[in-house]
């Protein structure tokens, strides 16, 4: 049993919807007739808060255990929401060009991707299937932060279901991060264990990136709150278009 279709009963107690969250998107992205990309949906959390709030939803995940959980939960908004097996290397097999009005990609999904030649990849892609006034949302952990002060550890999940680890590695020689999880379900103190690779990508260096592919108004904030972004932030929270 992969790791993912282990955890898809218990993610919705791990990242549970966030208002903030909802309200940032809400924020930037007009609400009247819009077509809307989740990638990296997993349960499909995010696209079905988003729902009450947008008429056109795709959520798009790599996982197929998390893609099969989004769509046994899709029953009253099929009309309106849809959920796919998709890389986000491979948006442009899928999506028309210029065809959507706002892409979002948050928790930490980004740095799945292996090197910088493939998230330039993704924003070429982002930037071909959206339309001309079209905006791009990212979010990821602040990796400025990360390296600088050496960040072992991210904040304990924990509430009255599940206890969530999460520990880092950072091998320099490599530029990669081992992201080591741990999950303890406590009503039946089942343990899942699993360690994945992650790229630290540097807020300068997305910067470019963006702006290298036709990404020419971009703001960077600390947190969906929109704070300034400081290398003490928790994380990076992108618009651009």
């Amino acid at each position: 049993m992969s790791f993912y279709q282990q955890i898809a009963p218990y993610y919705h107690h791990i990242f549970k919807i966030n208002a903030v969250q909802v309200d940032f998107v809400k924020s930037k992205i007009p609400q009247n007739n819009v077509k809307l990309v989740d990638i990296g949906c997993g349960i499909g959390t995010l696209s079905f808060e988003l729902i009450n709030y947008y008429n056109n939803i795709l959520g798009v995940d790599l996982d197929a255990e998390m893609i099969q959980s989004a769509l046994k939960n899709n029953v009253e908004t099929t009309n309106f929401l849809h959920f796919e097996k998709l890389s986000m290397l491979e948006l442009t097999s899928s999506i028309t060009e210029n065809s959507i009005d706002g892409i979002i990609c948050f928790g930490n999904t980004l740095v799945h991707l292996n090197s910088l030649n493939e998230i330039e990849k993704f924003l070429m892609q982002a930037k071909s299937v959206l339309k001309p006034n079209g905006k791009l949302l990212l979010q990821i952990v602040n990796y400025n932060r990360i390296l600088s002060k050496n960040v072992k550890q991210l904040p304990l999940i924990n509430n009255d279901e599940i206890l969530f680890e999460r520990n880092y590695n950072y091998k320099k020689a490599e530029n990669k991060i081992d992201f080591n999880t741990k999950l303890t379900v406590k009503s039946t103190q089942q343990l899942i264990k699993n360690s994945i690779e992650l790229l630290p990508i540097l807020k300068e260096e997305l910067a470019f990136l963006m702006n290298k592919v036709g990404f020419n108004n971009c703001n960077f904030y600390g947190s969906f709150k929109q704070e300034t972004y400081s290398v003490e932030s928790p994380a990076l929270v992108v618009e651009a278009c």
